[in-house]
């Protein structure tokens, strides 16, 4: 475990790129970072809980608006932060150990090599992914649209009545 390094607190940021369960005694994170591969002895879903802590919300109340807002009701992606465009795809169900978590500001394409899916990140590097083309594929559209309408939504605030009530059906 000495060549390995091991982070605590604040493993997930705007420069991850990806987090996978990792199997090994102590660790059981891998952290795919821009400065390099990093691992956690937290799971993913409490570095999950830790980032959106840390943007003041909670990991189970942004799913609880995303699958409001869209009716996605399983494997839905992680809005973070919107306005930072922090924002994790899943591969799979997040309960699953095989589930990676894939942070779209960093992808540069997908593709498919020798049968295997690969996304390609910004800074050319690229990781195997466990799902096929189609299903990455609508989680990448389900990711853009949850971004688009979250980012916009501060943007172009809710509708309200002469008395300045809410308007807006999406908080029925």
């Amino acid at each position: 475990m000495s060549n390995m390094n091991v982070i605590e607190n604040g493993a997930i940021t705007h420069k991850t790129k990806a987090i996978t369960e990792f199997h090994h005694p102590e660790l059981r994170t891998k952290i795919y970072d821009q400065n390099g591969i990093f691992y956690s002895r937290k799971s993913m879903r409490q570095l999950l809980e830790e980032a959106c802590i840390r943007y003041c919300t909670s990991y189970q109340g942004r799913l609880a608006a995303v699958r409001k807002a869209f009716r996605y009701s399983k494997k839905t992606p992680l809005i973070i932060s919107p306005e930072e465009m922090l924002c994790a795809i899943p591969t799979a169900s997040p309960d699953n150990m095989e589930c990676q978590w894939i942070f779209m500001a960093h992808i540069e394409r997908y593709m498919v090599q020798g049968g295997q899916l690969f996304v390609k990140f910004k800074d050319e590097t690229e990781l195997k992914l466990n799902c096929s083309r189609y299903i990455f594929t609508q989680q990448f559209e389900r990711a853009s649209a949850c971004l688009f309408y979250f980012a916009h939504l501060r943007l172009l605030g809710p509708k309200r009545d002469k008395a300045g009530f809410t308007l807006d059906p999406w908080w029925d």
